[in-house]
Order: structure tokens, then C-alpha cells, then sequence
């Protein structure tokens, strides 16, 4: 029963999402297969599942043949960040997308005490995939130290899973719905900011992998000493008993804390409280199109806090690099972070899409012409990269005079990589639309924004001032192709 509404669930998301593309809903064959393939959440399950457990076997190499277990056991527990992370902004983001399609609303004559669930597993159907991730080095973590510490370290890769889902959940419930009052935009910004100033701090584990592989035997001392404290706790797996513990008492308050929020989302749901509103005054906007719309998405992230997450995530990939730049002052990392802050362009299309939810059916009824909606939708990937950027290049120029020289870079690669995001997912599509969101999509965004991001970093190595008139010829050419 439990898993045949989360299926229905999963389906009716697909078909509305799907609904929402004018060249699929128009033809009833492209349509019908398009449901197919995506709207069977096994298939989902299983394809993304490979595809995560593909990209975990890149991660065995350090675990397997640090010579040190406890080497093995630092370099783990730095990867074990990446589930809390994954399920953390999926949750966060997808939550508040899924409540406002409405898919709970049928549900709310059945006699459920606690429909919250649904949505928890609705979520997480879409995020156990990311868990697989570390199922290689667990497997490396089991061949060096035994099947038993193996286990236990996949089993606190779950818990970070559960960690990361759990506070995402609590973001969306706390945070989710909007507040009236004069300066709530300005709350749920300090709101999101410290979600991000938080999750910062655990992501620069990941960034700094080399250097917990190079310099892991003063880690351990670390990891060791705050032990409690995840992902150090998973360095316990050396001591089983003692990881045993920690699992349980993680457990127990992870379960106590999702418990109540889910019963809290389920009462606020039921009231029509989960996504809620204020009155605002109709004005004519003075901006352009593209502006005003690109305007308009800022508005509505700002009024919540899940969304508004998404789109300051490019904020969180840039901290790391960014110090890295500050402390060594050198070429090479100065053009790390610059490429990280193309690089991250790309990562809130997802979070720009869901910000309109239900609202492309409103968009597809005005006289709004795609190539002005991707326009703003441009704007609206790129705006925070670019001043975030921006802002850090002015941070670096203090000690190293030469950073300006990176400046056009830090404004013409996000416009490059956010354009070939939208290009990738709007590709034959002749019409304002939700795109579906494929594996395939997804891969050739990658590859695409990694070949832009590589030549731009060889152009930089070869005669640095090269590199601008490339990235203005790619700029040029996609708001050429968006335009058509």
C-alpha cells in the first residue's frame, strides 16, 4: 500500500510535469512515451542507482590503497558529506515544488494520521540513489579493514542521508511557508544565508580532498577528537563498538526530530498552510522582459526559504576555492576559482525551474515569447555567480593586485555555462515550458559546460587574455541559438 501511493504519487508528478511542455502535451505519442520512461519509478530508481554506483567506483582508488586504515577512515568519512548534501538541497528545493503541483490535496479526505510520510518518501525515492555514491568505497573501506567496518561505514553513509534529508525537511517546514510582514524578504535572505553558511562548512571537506589524502595521518587526530560530531563520526568505524553507539544515538534523534516534522508538514498541508502568500499591489514594470522576470524569480525565492537555497548553492561551491586563492595567492588557484565560478552556474537550473511550479501555465497564457523567457531565466542562473565572483575578485585584489585581470572571466564563463544549461534543456523545444529532467540532460550539461570550462582553463595557461574573446564568442552563439 505504503509503496503504491508513492508510485501514484511519483506518476501524477511526472504527468504534470510533462503537462507543462507544450511540445510533448500537444502530441499524445511523444507524450505517452515520454510518461512511460519517466513516470515508472522503478526504472528511475534503478537507472540513477547505476548511475551513482558508476560514479562511486572513481572514489574506491583513495580509500583502497592508502596504506594507513586509518588513512582509509579519514578520506571516508570526507566523502560521507556528499550524501548529507545531495538529500539536504534536494529535499530543500523539491519539497516546496511538490506541495504546490498539489499531488497531496487527493490525499486529504483519506483517513491518514500522518500523510507527511508520503511526501518524505516521495522525496526520498528521487535521493536514495545519491547514498549509492559511497557503495564503491564502502566496499574498499570493507577489503581494507574488514566487512564489518565496511558495513558500518555505508551505514553511516545512510544516516548522513537521513541527516541531510531530515534538515531539509525541517528547513521547508520551518521556513516553507512565507510570513507576512514588511522585511520577511529580508528574513528568509538571513534565513537562507545561514543555511548556506553552515552547509559551507562541511563542503570544503569534499574541495579539499587532495589534501586530506596527502595529510591525512594529522587529520585523524581531528576526526578523532570530535567524534560526535558527523561526518567525524564516521571515523569511528575503527572502533565498532563505540560506532555502534553513535549510529544508535544518531538514529534515535534523527527519528525523534523527523517524526515531529513530518506531522507537522501533514497539519500544514491539511490546512492549506503549506504554501501560503501575501497580498501584493499590482505595478507596470519599467524593466525589460527579460528583467522583469528574472525580478520576478528573486521576488518569489525570496519569500521562501527552500528556493531561496537553490539559487545562493553557487555561493557554497565558490567558499572553498575562494580560500584556497586567498591563502596560496598563486596562478593556478586564482584560475581554480574562476572556473568554479562558471562551474557553478549550472548547478540552479534546477531551483530556477521549480520556482515558477505551477505558474507555467499562467506564463504559457501570456504573450511571452521563449526566447525572452530564457533570456531571464539566463539572468537569473548567472546574476549570483557573477557578484558573488565579482565580489571575491575585488576580496582577492587586495592581496594579489593581479586577481582583476580574472574579472571579464568571472562574468563571461557563468553567462557561458548557464546558457549551455538552458540550451541542453530547452533543446527542440519551441515553447515556455517545465523540460523534463533526464539522466541524459543532466550528463551533456556536464560534458558540454566541462569542454567550455577546460578550453577556457587551456586558453588561460597558453596566453591568458585568449580566453575572452573565446568565452564572448560562446556568449555571443548561445543568445544567438536562445533567441531564434
Amino acid at each position: 500500500m505504503e509503496w503504491e501511493i508513492i508510485r501514484v504519487l511519483y506518476r501524477e508528478m511526472t504527468y504534470r510535469r510533462l503537462k507543462a511542455n507544450p511540445q510533448l502535451s500537444s502530441n499524445w505519442e511523444k507524450f505517452s512515451k515520454a510518461f512511460k520512461r519517466g513516470g515508472n519509478l522503478k526504472r528511475a530508481l534503478i537507472s540513477q542507482s547505476l548511475l551513482y554506483s558508476l560514479f562511486g567506483l572513481i572514489l574506491f582508488p583513495a580509500v583502497y590503497y592508502t596504506k594507513d586504515p586509518g588513512g582509509s577512515t579519514v578520506i571516508y568519512a570526507s566523502y560521507c558529506i556528499i550524501p548529507l548534501l545531495m538529500t539536504l538541497y534536494g529535499t530543500a528545493v523539491t519539497a516546496q515544488y511538490a506541495v504546490s503541483l498539489g499531488l497531496f490535496e487527493p490525499l486529504l479526505s483519506l483517513p491518514i494520521a500522518v500523510g507527511g510520510r508520503y511526501l518524505s518518501f516521495l522525496l526520498l525515492s528521487t535521493e536514495v540513489p545519491a547514498v549509492l555514491f559511497l557503495l564503491a568505497p564502502s566496499v574498499a573501506l570493507a577489503l581494507k579493514l574488514g566487512p564489518l567496518k565496511g558495513l558500518l561505514g555505508f551505514a553511516w553513509a545512510i544516516t548522513g542521508a537521513m541527516l541531510g534529508h531530515t534538515l531539509g525537511l525541517l528547513i521547508y517546514d520551518r521556513f516553507g511557508r512565507v510570513s507576512p510582514g514588511r522585511f520577511s524578504s529580508i528574513k528568509t535572505a538571513l534565513k537562507a544565508l545561514g543555511i548556506l553558511v553552515l552547509m559551507s562548512l562541511f563542503y570544503g571537506l569534499n574541495y579539499f580532498q587532495r589534501y586530506v589524502i596527502n595529510h591525512y595521518e594529522g587529520l585523524k587526530g581531528v576526526f578523532q577528537r570530535h567524534s560526535v560530531v558527523y561526518p567525524f563520526s564516521v571515523s569511528t568505524v575503527e572502533k565498532p563498538l563505540l560506532s555502534i553507539g553513535l549510529l544508535i544515538a544518531y538514529g534515535l534523534v534523527i527519528g525523534t526530530v523527523y517524526v515531529l516534522t513530518i506531522r507537522r508538514l501533514w497539519a500544514r498541508i491539511s490546512e492549506g498552510t503549506a504554501t501560503g502568500g501575501r497580498k501584493t499591489t499590482g505595478r507596470i514594470s519599467l524593466h525589460s522582459p527579460p528583467l522583469a522576470l528574472a525580478l520576478k524569480d528573486f521576488k518569489v525565492a525570496s519569500r521562501n526559504t527552500s528556493l531561496l537555497t537553490g539559487l545562493l548553492m553557487p555561493i557554497v561551491v565558490v567558499i572553498p576555492p575562494l580560500a584556497g586563492a586567498i591563502s596560496s595567492g598563486s596562478a593556478s588557484a586564482l584560475l581554480g576559482f574562476v572556473l568554479a565560478v562558471g562551474w557553478t552556474s549550472a548547478i540552479s537550473i534546477d531551483a530556477v525551474l521549480k520556482v515558477d511550479g505551477r505558474a507555467f501555465e499562467v506564463l504559457r497564457a501570456l504573450p511571452l515569447e521563449l526566447k525572452t523567457f530564457l533570456r531571464g531565466k539566463i539572468i537569473t542562473m548567472a546574476t549570483i555567480p557573477v557578484v558573488s565572483g565579482t565580489l571575491a575578485t575585488a576580496v582577492l585584489s587586495l592581496k594579489t593586485p593581479g586577481a582583476l585581470k580574472v574579472l571579464p572571466l568571472v562574468i563571461l564563463l557563468p553567462v557561458a555555462t548557464s546558457g549551455t544549461a538552458l540550451a541542453v534543456f530547452y533543446w527542440k523545444t519551441g515553447e515556455v515550458s517545465l523540460p523534463q529532467t533526464t539522466w541524459k540532460k543532466m550528463l551533456a550539461t556536464l560534458a558540454v559546460n566541462g569542454l567550455i570550462v577546460g578550453i577556457t582553463g587551456g586558453l588561460w595557461y597558453l596566453r591568458w587574455f585568449l580566453a575572452v574573446p573565446f568565452l564572448l564568442t560562446v556568449d555571443a552563439f548561445l543568445l544567438w541559438y536562445l533567441s531564434r
